[in-house]
């Protein structure tokens, strides 16, 4: 029987690996920097990421919780 024209399992499952690789939705890394960076522009000028607004946000208002909250258990007593 005549190979020519057929593929083998081997080149599938590395075409299909590199379809999955290169899908944002697949890779979690990418998925996670895609959903937490600003939306206008997720990149800055130098290339670095750019965190959203809101995680920023998000992040100093647990800041805050957390010193209150270290404030009043720990030092608060005096």
């Amino acid at each position: 029987m005549e190979t020519q024209g057929y593929i083998s399992p081997q080149e599938v499952r590395q075409a299909l690996r590199q379809i999955y690789l290169s899908d944002a939705e697949t890779n979690l890394q990418g998925f996670l920097l895609e959903s937490l960076s600003d939306e206008l522009k997720p990149v800055d000028e130098k290339g670095r990421w750019k965190p959203s607004p809101l995680l920023i946000l998000t992040f100093a208002l647990l800041c805050a919780l957390l010193g209150v909250f270290v404030y009043f258990s720990v030092g608060g007593r005096g």
